[in-house]
């Protein structure tokens, strides 16, 4: 029993350094890369077959200075000598998924805007910048030396608007930009003038000084509700007359206008924003 165990573990001796060798010679060296690129093959399959030696643990590179040097004479690209030096495959990129998009059939499409709802369609009203306004009440003031406020107009081009909306007490959605609420917007009446329609912005001067916004006796009574993220319901009190309208969002940027007569410079209030119009027909 003894003789049979003491030949089992010599063969065994044996055998092993032969098994070892074995395994040495089907290590990929840098002159097995070196040939594989001598072959013509693309970098892709090199690094493919790299990594998939180095899952067997097959690998036996020489990454020193001298190895180095000798992979990039033989024109080994520096693409496969990354993946020679550091053999584990890149780690797969996070993907953050996009917040969802609400396709709510109550809600207006998520884009900044005013929204009649007709119906179930919701009909974008076209907005336009402030960009054109004038003084008013500037006779009064030359009077009254100074003592009556002048005012500051914006108007608008045309005596119509082409947004034209069938309804006296119509439903309406804002989509606000960040950081607005629908307290940021009052619902004015606009005057025909001409070829234009016109609303105060602000007032210079006189007693009281300067102020911006407009004038109380031309707003339209409104609650709003909140319906989503950005979103608000707009409910009119009542039912309006037909005539010009417009959402007004104001900045309350300040103004400066000159003195006329009474000399010097006069600060006011102005305020600078963005308008929605439309039209209630008869």
């Amino acid at each position: 029993m003894k003789r049979r165990t003491f030949l089992l573990a010599t063969l065994f001796l044996l055998i092993l350094p032969a098994t070892w060798s074995q395994q040495l010679g089907k290590r990929i060296t840098n002159k097995d890369v070196i040939d594989m690129v001598g072959l013509g093959l693309s970098d892709d399959i090199i690094i493919a077959k790299i990594r998939s030696a180095a899952a067997g643990g097959t690998l036996q590179f020489d990454t020193s200075v001298d190895g180095l040097k000798e992979l990039k004479a033989a024109k080994v690209s520096d693409e496969v000598i990354k993946v020679m030096i550091n053999p584990a495959p890149p780690a797969a990129p996070v993907v953050v998924a996009a917040t969802p998009i609400s396709n709510d059939p109550g809600l207006p499409p998520p884009e900044v805007g005013v929204y009649w709802k007709n119906s179930n369609a919701f009909v974008l009203i076209e907005g336009q910048a402030i960009s054109q306004a004038k003084v008013g009440g500037k006779a009064g003031s030359m009077f009254t030396y100074g003592m009556r406020n002048e005012h500051w107009d914006a108007y608008l081009n045309g005596p119509q608007s082409k947004n034209v909306i069938n309804d006296r007490q119509p439903v309406f959605f804002l989509y606000v930009p960040d950081g607005a609420s629908a307290s940021d917007f009052v619902l004015i009446i606009l005057e025909k003038k001409g070829n234009r329609r016109e609303f105060q912005i602000g007032s210079f001067g006189g007693i009281t000084g300067g102020k911006s916004g407009v004038k109380r006796d031309k707003e339209v009574a409104f609650t709003a509700e909140h319906a989503g993220i950005r979103t608000y319901k707009i409910k009119l009190d009542a039912a309006i007359k037909p005539g010009e309208y417009a959402f007004f969002m104001g900045t309350g940027q300040q103004a400066t206008m000159a003195g006329g007569s009474t000399g010097g410079a006069r600060s006011g209030g102005a305020a600078a924003g963005r308008v929605y119009d439309f039209r209630i027909p008869e």
